[in-house]
């Protein structure tokens, strides 16, 4: 007959296992007499009382999982809080919503771009047109000068920035080649072209032409009017080195990249105005 668990106090929590009618062995069942039953009784209670151990342990466990997920079950930790009074930074001054400080930086830059292209337009209309008409020449040496005088300038030019970007600084090294540019211009407005016809070859030309011949014309037109074409060479080179070098590498330097989203398309309004301006 089968073995009945006694009854627990708080409810019964685990029925007692059924006889099945062939055991783990695969034998038939035999009855218990009363010592064996006795005996199993006691380890049966032994193992019950082990499962409500077992059973009371894993709700204890469990009591602060499940209060957990109650909200508002516990009290909120407190934290303590430093509060510290940072006095602010005084507020910059502006004018039009732009900072002074930014100010002192963009409007000289501004006024440098458009006095480099005011320039830069006038000697463009004007190289052409003092190299085409001049006495002993014409529109064909255009393009001796561009290969043979234009171009070794201009790979020399880099050479000397490369080698004096290493020794001098950022300042020394643009007014090392604006000043170059600045003081050719100026002699040769107020010397090399009024004092043209004393300081140009034109007998030295002839001679030469007559005795190479009209295929040495462009050559020689060039030694003729030297002083015209170096003024070309120079002109060529104020776009490409003071505008593209120069001038963009020290803004690039002074100011910051979001100052230079907000007004590099500025300069670039201001370059047109340059334009009408020189005519």
């Amino acid at each position: 007959m089968p073995f009945n668990a006694p009854k627990q106090p708080w409810g019964r929590l685990i029925s007692s296992p059924p006889i099945s009618t062939v055991d783990c062995w695969g034998s038939s069942p035999e009855i218990p007499t009363a010592g064996e039953s006795g005996d199993q009784n006691g380890i049966f209670s032994l193992y019950v009382q082990s499962l409500k151990l077992f059973a009371f342990w894993d709700l204890v466990l469990r009591v602060p999982s499940v209060i957990a997920t109650i909200p508002n079950a516990l009290p909120p930790k407190r934290k303590n809080f430093v509060c510290k009074a940072v006095a602010g930074e005084p507020e910059k001054p502006r004018i039009l919503g732009v900072e002074l400080v930014t100010l002192k930086k963009i409007i000289p830059l501004g006024l440098m771009f458009f006095c480099i292209l005011f320039n830069y337009t006038i000697l463009r209309d004007t190289k052409d047109v003092l190299v085409v008409t001049a006495k002993g020449s014409s529109a064909e040496i255009i393009p001796f000068l561009k290969t043979w005088v234009n171009l070794p300038m201009a790979v020399g030019f880099m050479l000397i920035y490369t080698k004096l970007t290493n020794v001098l600084s950022k300042q020394a090294l643009f007014y090392t080649f604006i000043v170059p540019f600045i003081a050719f211009f100026g002699a040769f407005g107020f010397l090399l072209y009024p004092l043209s016809n004393f300081f140009h070859p034109e007998s030295l030309s002839d001679k030469l032409l007559a005795i190479l011949g009209p295929r040495f014309h462009g050559p020689l037109a060039i030694l003729r009017i030297w002083s015209f074409c170096l003024f070309y060479v120079m002109a060529e080179l104020w776009g490409s080195v003071v505008i593209s070098v120069l001038f963009w590498g020290f803004a690039n330097q002074i100011t910051t990249v979001e100052e230079a989203k907000r007004f590099y398309p500025m300069f670039g309004l201001g370059a047109n105005v340059a334009l009408i301006f020189s005519g």
